[in-house]
């Protein structure tokens, strides 16, 4: 995704954002300061972008993940945490309010069977804390993105009605 014709990747700027809050490099305040400071300066319309994005950028930790946050902004998506903490564990997508995780689920991290018995604790855990996980896997984002996004939306719209 790029910005007005420009040559900076929003994607990456975001990644870049969040990791300098997370790092506690550079806070909200003192990017949006520096954007009022340098309004005309290259990199400054792209930068304001990222930093309006509702819910604020958001942490991705790899290109599957960067592909289902571009896609759920896309579609509409609204409320999720991406790699928040809930419950002792990090989840790659959160609707805190539903009490809803969605799971990217690929070979790459479950090569073994560590990964894979490390893996159905977490959910069998969150599952126990009252959390309902949707596991996605990578072919499925790959191959059957909108399958994918409309069992998503439904899920979501069941736990909003519960709710």
């Amino acid at each position: 995704m790029r910005s007005d014709g420009g040559d900076i990747d929003l994607v990456l700027l975001e990644l870049v954002v969040a990791e300098a809050s997370q790092r506690r490099l550079a806070t909200d305040v003192e990017l949006r300061h520096q954007v009022e400071l340098n309004p005309g300066k290259r990199g400054v319309r792209p930068l304001r972008r990222v930093l309006d994005i509702p819910g604020g950028p958001q942490r991705t930790r790899s290109g599957g993940e960067r592909h289902l946050l571009r896609a759920l902004r896309e579609n509409e998506f609204n409320g999720v945490e991406v790699n928040a903490k809930i419950h002792g564990y990090e989840v790659d997508f959160l609707w805190r309010d539903l009490g809803f995780v969605l799971e990217l689920d690929g070979w790459d991290g479950h090569s073994g069977s560590v990964a894979f018995e490390r893996d159905r604790l977490k959910i069998a855990k969150l599952d126990a804390a009252g959390l309902t996980v949707m596991p996605v896997t990578g072919r499925q984002l790959r191959d059957d993105l909108d399958g994918a996004l409309d069992r998503l939306r439904r899920a979501l719209a069941f736990h909003r009605e519960k709710t």
